[in-house]
């Protein structure tokens, strides 16, 4: 098995008396575990763009490089009707598979499909609705203790009563998301409607840490979620602390919906959803 050592010094205090001792860390390098970032879109009000599926591998926790890219995986997404939906490589962007023409339905679910190495994994989920966004507008906050002060966005919605609902948000400026998933940060991104079922939600702010200057675009996208995938996310969150997009790995493996149908005993990681989506872009303008 191929190894990477790891070399540091430790300073130990004996008895007022200091010494230095070599101590060398022989980590094994991870398997080929595939991880999996997919999610299904349907954009409300919009036309859809490409479907995409992001498949790549384990890396070595210390290793400080980018997780690997799968290239060489055979993708496919069907759905109740039996249509078949293949997704095709892009060579441009390594480990990125895309499909142009599959719109979500409701109602129906839809089963990933991916090929690799001799092992077939599968994840199904169908679409889940979300409501829209009444507002997006930029509000001054005062500089506090906890965060800096500046122009931040904020949103109105109204939550469907009667029902259930998960949300995940992304803020995007300049087509780049900036809201970083750490775990401060983590009940900000995504929500249940636990304490406003059926509520109208007045100044929500996604992001209250995030600045924004004159003549930035932003985007922010109101994405509706399963229970299953909101669980997944907040564990993702609390334990990453980094980026959060799902292939950035967390220190423990976090279970999420695609099954390992030859060999249960190599799970895939990642998630596989069907979301709706509501977003609205605005233009800050100056104070």
């Amino acid at each position: 098995m191929k190894s990477i050592q790891y070399t540091f010094f430790a300073a130990l205090t004996l008895l007022a008396s200091g010494c230095e001792k070599e101590i060398t860390l022989t980590l094994p390098n991870p398997p080929d575990q595939l991880v999996v970032e997919g999610r299904l879109e349907r954009l409300k009000g919009a036309p859809n763009g490409p479907q995409l599926i992001i498949l790549s591998t384990l890396a070595n926790y210390f290793s400080g490089t980018a997780t690997p890219r799968v290239t060489d995986a055979q993708v496919s997404i069907r759905d109740l009707n039996g249509t078949v939906y293949p997704f095709n490589h892009d060579t441009q962007q390594p480990g990125t598979y895309t499909n142009t023409s599959l719109v979500p339905e409701f109602n129906q679910p839809y089963t990933l499909t991916i090929v690799w190495r001799g092992n077939t994994y599968q994840a199904q989920e169908s679409l889940v609705r979300v409501t829209d966004i009444d507002s997006l507008y930029q509000q001054f906050e005062a500089e506090n203790t906890f965060e800096d002060g500046g122009i931040k966005v904020a949103i109105d919605f109204s939550d469907p009563a009667n029902e259930t609902n998960y949300y995940f948000w992304e803020l995007l400026e300049e087509g780049q998301n900036v809201i970083k998933a750490d775990p401060g940060n983590s009940q900000n991104i995504i929500s249940s409607d636990r304490f406003f079922n059926g509520m109208q939600v007045i100044g929500y702010f996604p992001n209250e840490e995030k600045v924004f200057e004159p003549g930035a675009e932003v985007t922010l996208r109101q994405i509706g979620i399963s229970r299953s995938q909101y669980d997944f996310l907040f564990q993702l969150f609390e334990q990453t602390g980094q980026t959060g997009q799902l292939i950035d790995v967390p220190p423990a493996a976090i279970r999420g919906n695609v099954v390992n149908l030859t060999d249960p005993r190599k799970p895939a990681l990642g998630y596989f959803g069907v979301n709706e989506v509501a977003q609205k872009t605005k233009v800050i303008q100056p104070e």
